[in-house]
Order: C-alpha cells, then sequence, then structure tokens
C-alpha cells in the first residue's frame, strides 16, 4: 500500500499545474500616495489611481507598463464651492520583472498564488507640477516638470481574491536632471533617489 500511496503521490506531483496568465490587465490604487489635508473649514484629498499591463515571457519573466495619476480634490475655506479637480502629477513606467521563486518552464507550478518575488527593473517618467513658490502669479498656469528615472525593485505581487491582488515594492534608481515647461527654475542634477509603493488592484488575466 506504501508503495502505491508514493507513486500515486509522485504522478500528482508530477502533473503541470497552473500557469500565470499571458496577459494581466490591473486597475486600482498606489496607496502610498493617498493623502488627505484637512485645514479649518478646507480640506484636500489626493486619490492616486494606477493601471497597469503585464505580458508573461515565460514562467519568470514578464514585461509591464503603468500608467498612474494624483487625482487631487479641495474644498475652499469658505465651504460655500468645491474646487475643480485637478491632476498634480502623472507617472508612465516601462519595466521588466524576474519572478525568482517560480519554477522553470515545463517543471510543476506548487505557486497557487501563480505570481510571486520578483526583482524588477523599471524606467519611467514622472510629470509633476511646481511648487507655488516657484509660480509667477501673473502666470494662469503652474508650470510642470518631466523627471525620467531608472529604478532596481524588489517586490512582490500575490492575489487577496479571485480578482484582487496586491503588489509591493521597494528600491533604488537614479533621478535625471527635470525638464521644465518654460524655464529651469533650480540647478538640474543627477539624484539617487528611493520608492516604497503598496498597490492594490483588480486585475483580470487573459
Amino acid at each position: 500500500m506504501v508503495p502505491v500511496a508514493a507513486a500515486q503521490m509522485a504522478s500528482i506531483d508530477s502533473l503541470p499545474g497552473p500557469v500565470p496568465p499571458h496577459v494581466l490587465l490591473k486597475a486600482g490604487l498606489r496607496l502610498t500616495h493617498f493623502s488627505y489635508s484637512p485645514s479649518g473649514q478646507a480640506w484636500r484629498v489626493v486619490v492616486p489611481v494606477s493601471l497597469g499591463a503585464e505580458y508573461r515571457l515565460a514562467p519568470r519573466f514578464s514585461v509591464y507598463s503603468q500608467f498612474e495619476a494624483d487625482l487631487q480634490a479641495s474644498r475652499a475655506a469658505n465651504g460655500r464651492r468645491r474646487q475643480a479637480t485637478a491632476v498634480p502629477s502623472t507617472a508612465v513606467a516601462l519595466g521588466l520583472r524576474y519572478y525568482y521563486n517560480q519554477p522553470a518552464k515545463d517543471k510543476p507550478l506548487h505557486n497557487s498564488s501563480l505570481y510571486g518575488n520578483y526583482l524588477a527593473l523599471e524606467g519611467n517618467l514622472e510629470r509633476s507640477e511646481v511648487t507655488a513658490a516657484y509660480v509667477s502669479r501673473s502666470r494662469r498656469q503652474a508650470p510642470t516638470s518631466l523627471t525620467p528615472g531608472l529604478y532596481a525593485f524588489w517586490g512582490t505581487q500575490h492575489r487577496l481574491r479571485r480578482s484582487l491582488l496586491y503588489d509591493l515594492n521597494a528600491g533604488l534608481g537614479v533621478q535625471m536632471p527635470p525638464y521644465y515647461s518654460y524655464e529651469s527654475i533650480v540647478p538640474a542634477h543627477y539624484q539617487v533617489a528611493a520608492q516604497v509603493n503598496i498597490r492594490v488592484y483588480w486585475g483580470r488575466g487573459f
């Protein structure tokens, strides 16, 4: 009986398990950018929207793209009118992930989460409104800056529910000198930067 049971277990283990979807579409929130600032009768809230698409090249490798925007809503101090929603910053990113805890091709997959821990290399471009201290009162629109960056991340992505998942990562990178919409405000330098991101998504795989 024991040899038969062992043989049955071995045959089960040898069966190919579920594989990650070739394409994963994600829509959710970048929680580390959420903020709420009350001040007397006024308030300001920033809701960070995150959209992503990931294409699995192999069980361990994928390419991905992201678009993120911080949507801002606020209420005037007089409490009589709500100011228009603004988008103070947006970002686009393109990267490559290596899921190092996934088995190689044609081997059984025992990771029920279908995703797992990863290392990533990401290039991004962030657009931000320049702070009010640099804005001339004669200008109707605040100037903006475009800042390219290159980052290396360690992260983990797992399912919470059938269509709900989370993506956590942290890493270091280099930010290139920013480009301003009309003129350089401060001296431009390369800078070392760090990021910690917590994202919660609704995801759909194909």
